[in-house]
């Protein structure tokens, strides 16, 4: 290798060098909140800090052991997932639908999602993708265990990690890793950002954000670590279509449209444009929630003002049509997501043309 060879080599590793440590010290930032959660919240009408955990055979209370149901329920309500369970399935006793530590133990207690105490992670809703990693460094991170932990963390994937802080879980127990369960959020100034789900304040719903060398117990390391991969908002599979299907009515039959996005479980913004008989163009917003009162706009709205569940069929026009109704429509369906508005997924179109009866033809 000639001199300059050398030079060019040596200058070539220094660049390597100095990128690496450049993207060490990059702060990383999530583009929205992921929602905090404490475990021992105990104060409120819906607390759940007090409720049991897990199985019928477990002694445990979600405030003294569900830091990993709390830390789920924290990156699950980041993704926009929501579940619903029955009155008869509530520790409150009457149906709840949302996300939230009590909402997702009462629905893992009903899918067995438990054996004992411990969760069954394979069991977890539908929706998410769980990719697990081990640090192997009993005092701190390993480098090949950071640089997973920074690559998901860019692509806005949040972690759940299992920590301990020091030779033993509690008193008289003999586990040693996997002591807790967090969340890590993020990146700043070389720390990593969390949520403690232990937040001593009982009369809070919500998780401590702090950082990794600054739990509640005490400086964390990281034994297990989970990369949690969320909906991919592309993949949006959403089904529009005319109940009964049918691309031809007549005065005075009932039009019913349906909306669904199956095997998606995002709340998501519907959106239906659609083009009159007249050929103006016109935007559907509901009054409401009622499927029987659209109204039709010129500016950019959305079907409903909240986001919903659409993993079942959802009628979002519902009416008869009249004489004003003849002619041909022609409407365009599609969703959003409330995090990523502007971007259209899953779009459908579908046409009908509405024709007089028979008897006003005859007439």
């Amino acid at each position: 290798m000639s001199r300059q060879q050398r030079v060019a080599y040596v200058l070539s590793l220094l660049i390597v060098v100095a990128i690496g440590l450049l993207s060490f010290g990059q702060d990383i930032e999530f583009p929205r909140t992921v929602p905090a959660y404490n475990q021992a919240y105990t104060e409120g009408a819906d607390a759940w800090g007090s409720w049991s955990l897990g199985a019928t055979s477990c002694p445990d209370t979600m405030g003294e052991s569900g830091c990993l149901v709390t830390a789920f329920a924290s990156v699950l309500s980041y993704y926009g997932m929501n579940v619903s369970v029955s009155a008869s399935q509530s520790s409150t006793g009457y149906e709840r639908i949302g996300m939230d530590p009590g909402i997702l133990n009462d629905w893992l207690r009903a899918n067995r999602g438990f054996e004992g105490c411990n969760l069954v992670w394979q069991n977890v809703p539908e929706g998410i993708t769980l990719v697990e990693y081990s640090n192997p460094d009993n005092t701190g991170l390993n480098p090949g265990s950071s640089i997973e932990i920074d690559l998901a963390l860019r692509q806005g994937f949040p972690i759940i990690a299992g920590v301990h802080w020091g030779f033993s879980c509690r008193a008289g127990s003999a586990q040693t890793e996997n002591c807790h369960w967090i969340v890590i959020t993020g990146k700043i100034g070389g720390s990593y950002t969390i949520i403690d789900t232990i937040n001593r304040d009982t009369t809070s719903r919500y998780g401590v954000l702090t950082t990794l060398d600054r739990g509640t117990k005490g400086a964390y390391i990281i034994d297990r670590f989970v990369v949690v991969k969320g909906p991919d908002g592309s993949e949006v599979d959403v089904v529009v279509g005319p109940a009964p299907a049918q691309t031809t009515y007549r005065v005075g039959d009932r039009i019913q449209l349906t909306l669904s996005t199956p095997r998606t479980s995002v709340a998501l913004i519907p959106y239906a444009r659609v083009t009159k008989p007249s050929g103006e163009v016109a935007y559907v917003t509901l009054e409401g929630t009622s499927a029987s009162s659209p109204r039709y706009e010129i500016s950019r709205q959305s079907l409903v003002a909240d986001p919903p569940l659409l993993s079942s069929a959802w009628t979002w026009f519902n009416r008869t049509a009249t004489e004003a109704d003849i002619g041909r429509w022609t409407w365009e369906i599609w969703v959003e997501r409330a995090d990523d508005p502007g971007t259209k997924l899953g779009r459908q179109t579908i046409s009908y043309n509405v024709e007089q009866t028979s008897a006003s033809i005859g007439a």
